[in-house]
């Protein structure tokens, strides 16, 4: 299945400057957030939107043309 994925921040170095962020991706038809993520090589904590919804849940299957937006997460104190 193809997934639509677009990074923000520090996060848009995951894939080539060329893509300026913006990236269709291969996944196995039931992929899980958690899937991309790791198929992205991110490992740090994110914010993740599927279709422009906040998913807090990582084990959330995708479904083919999904639009998957992923901001890196911020903390301060």
């Amino acid at each position: 299945m193809e997934i639509r994925v677009q990074l923000y921040s520090i996060l848009r170095e995951k894939l080539p400057a060329e893509a300026k962020g913006s990236a269709v991706w291969q996944l196995e038809d039931g992929a899980t957030l958690a899937e991309l993520l790791a198929d992205l090589g991110i490992e740090r904590r994110v914010v993740v939107s599927v279709n422009d919804v906040q998913e807090p849940d990582l084990s959330r299957p995708l479904s083919d043309g999904d639009e998957v937006k992923i901001f890196a997460s911020i903390s301060g104190g």
